[in-house]
């Protein structure tokens, strides 16, 4: 038996559409979430299949994929497309639906067709690619102005509180001289947590526009953007944040190596400097910190070193390294708005 071509069959009884003929050309990596993801091609058309399971995050802190978020994300999909933003385009079903689900093996799914983008994604960024986004991103954020739905408005600081939970719980558990080491990172955390916050926000809706959800062509035009799962809520100076981050990196997404010149170019493309408050500015580096410096990635690893080590000698070591590494990040990601 061969289950992926056996599973897309069957998913794709729904369409309408010749299921015998079907190929499957790739198999994209599966990353945090789990999900499969396939590239498929029918007769001469090649496709994007997606199987989004109900279980996708170790934490809590991304919006859980029910149908009725599904829904909205995939509504919120028609509006871009309605306005000419590049979004992926999504395939109905026969009854008209935006996805079917199927159950599989006894485990349960919801399957999504998409029109496939050609094209590739650039990591290593440019000043063409850094102020095109910043320009993509403010037209975005204009459509998204008095867009409604009913998703909930979650400020990142939620997931920052989480993280910053997580990063205590670590410390508490780990002998006295690590916990030392752990507490100024700490205290750090929550400077800048208190720094971001502001009780009025502006929520936007968009998607996850890191650069492998992004797609451009070989005159560093944008093509397509292919994330819809994590399609929400987001405040707008929070999101600018991570923007700056993934788009200041000359050296590739696991490179700590980021350009001030590269974050203005983003910030030139968005009009920043016609729009944003002081108040933004004021709180702008912080955020920026805490996108590179509290995330699932530092607090993660943290954790299996106090959990794993073999003795104290070796996580003080560990947790050394780790922390000295993100300290300096830090400082580089602080230093990105000094132009």
């Amino acid at each position: 038996m061969n289950e992926p071509t056996d599973l897309l069959h069957y998913a794709l009884a729904a369409y309408d559409m010749n299921a015998d003929s079907v190929a499957v050309e790739s198999v994209m990596p599966r990353n945090f979430h789990g999900d499969a993801h396939y590239k498929i091609r029918i007769g001469e058309l090649a496709y994007s299949a997606r199987f989004i399971s109900g279980s996708r995050y170790e934490h809590d802190v991304f919006l859980p994929l029910t149908d009725a978020v599904l829904t909205e994300q995939m509504r919120f999909i028609s509006f871009l497309n309605g306005h000419g933003i590049p979004f992926m385009r999504p395939v109905p079903t026969v009854s008209g639906e935006d996805y079917h689900k199927l159950v599989w093996n006894g485990a349960e799914y919801r399957f999504f067709l998409f029109e496939w983008i050609e094209g590739r994604h650039i990591t290593r960024c440019t000043d063409s690619v850094a102020y095109k986004i910043g320009a993509l991103v403010r037209r975005l954020h204009a459509l998204a102005a008095n867009y409604e739905c009913a998703l909930p408005k979650i400020s990142h600081r939620e997931g920052s509180l989480t993280f910053l939970s997580m990063l205590e719980e670590a410390a508490s558990a780990a002998p006295a001289e690590c916990r030392k080491l752990l507490h100024p990172y700490i205290a750090d955390a929550q400077r800048h947590i208190g720094q971001a916050h502001r009780s009025t926000r502006e929520y936007r809706m968009q998607s996850d526009l890191n650069p492998l959800n992004i797609l451009w062509d070989d005159k560093e035009q944008c093509i397509g953007i292919v994330d819809f799962e994590h399609i929400g809520y987001t405040e707008r100076i929070e999101g600018l944040a991570w923007l700056i981050k993934w788009y200041s990196r000359t050296a590739g997404l696991f490179s700590h190596h980021v350009s001030p010149a590269l974050a203005q170019s983003l910030l030139d493309g968005y009009r920043a400097s016609d729009d944003l408050k002081p108040a933004d500015w004021e709180r702008l580096p912080s955020l920026i910190w805490l996108t590179g410096c509290l995330n699932w990635g530092f607090v993660d690893k943290t954790r299996r070193i106090v959990k794993q080590s073999i003795s104290a000698s070796q996580m003080k070591t560990e947790l050394d390294a780790h922390l000295t590494k993100y300290t300096e990040r830090g400082a580089k990601l602080g230093a990105l708005l000094t132009l």
